[in-house]
């Protein structure tokens, strides 16, 4: 497992990086992303943080957006998590993870959320995001592709020994013990782990 792991984080760490500044032109249509994040570290260099895709095709740079850049915590589970980190001691987090997208949601909950509060927690994520996050993107433009690689990823990182947080990480503030492993991701992470062998077959050919 630590060897595959080795290897996916020396590969990924050769792709071009991107961060707040990336231009939507300069990323395929279609892949999967790999968020590093500043301080955290595992086989010898920068530890991946989070593995992420997007399910509607030709809107990689978008999601990536939405998910990373875009003050709308509705938007984004990752923006979410970050979020419930910043407000672990405070009550205003069970207004933070009330969901507003729909207009019947906003009709419900409007009255009781203060929403200067919530843009202020909005803006503190910008900041961490943009001081302390970059990722790199490599092409899969199968749907079905995406989605079991972004698995096969998060499985193998959640499983390898050596891709621990460190003691500083803002994700140990989080309520979820699955957040609190390492991983800025809930979902996927207990799926069959990829291999040296997948991670050379599946990555290698597609990177940009």
């Amino acid at each position: 497992m630590s060897d595959a792991c080795q290897a996916l984080h020396e590969w990924a760490r050769a792709l071009p990086r991107f961060n707040h500044g990336f231009k939507t032109q300069d990323l395929p249509k279609n892949g999967i992303y790999l968020v590093f994040e500043k301080n955290e570290r595992s086989h010898s260099g920068e530890r991946i943080v989070r593995v992420g895709t997007h399910t509607g095709q030709n809107n990689l740079g978008k999601r990536i957006f939405e998910h990373l850049y875009k003050p709308n915590k509705d938007r984004s589970v990752f923006r979410k998590h970050i979020g419930r980190c910043f407000l672990h001691n405070d009550d205003f987090l069970n207004h933070w993870n009330l969901d507003c997208t729909t207009k019947k949601n906003k009709e419900k909950y409007g009255d009781l959320i203060n929403f200067d509060k919530q843009a202020e927690i909005e803006e503190k994520v910008n900041e961490y995001i943009a001081k302390n996050f970059s990722f790199a993107v490599f092409k899969i433009d199968s749907k079905e592709d995406r989605l079991n690689i972004e698995e096969g990823l998060l499985s193998l990182l959640t499983k390898c020994e050596k891709c621990i947080p460190s003691p500083s990480w803002l994700g140990l503030k989080h309520q979820d013990k699955r957040i609190r492993q390492g991983l800025w991701n809930i979902q996927g992470l207990n799926g069959k782990p990829f291999s040296q062998d997948d991670i050379i077959h599946f990555l290698k050919k597609d990177s940009i």
